[in-house]
């Protein structure tokens, strides 16, 4: 299921949504290889890229239910 990629990064844990916006609008992020536009939607199997480091939401997920 496709969702904005401002939600999918702040559902990760990576940022704010507003916070999200800003670092699309200033080309750092990336949606596979390309930068995308506000409103942008992403899939499960797309590779996101904020600052050239990669973001997978099954990680950070993982990382914070092992935390609780």
């Amino acid at each position: 299921m496709a969702i904005r990629i401002n939600k999918y990064l702040s559902e990760v844990g990576y940022c704010s949504r507003r916070e999200a916006d800003r670092l699309i609008l200033e080309g750092k992020v990336t949606i596979n290889g390309k930068i995308p536009e506000i409103g942008s939607k992403v899939e499960e199997s797309d590779q996101v890229k904020v600052k050239g480091q990669r973001i997978e939401k099954s990680k950070i997920q993982k990382k914070h239910i092992l935390s609780l």
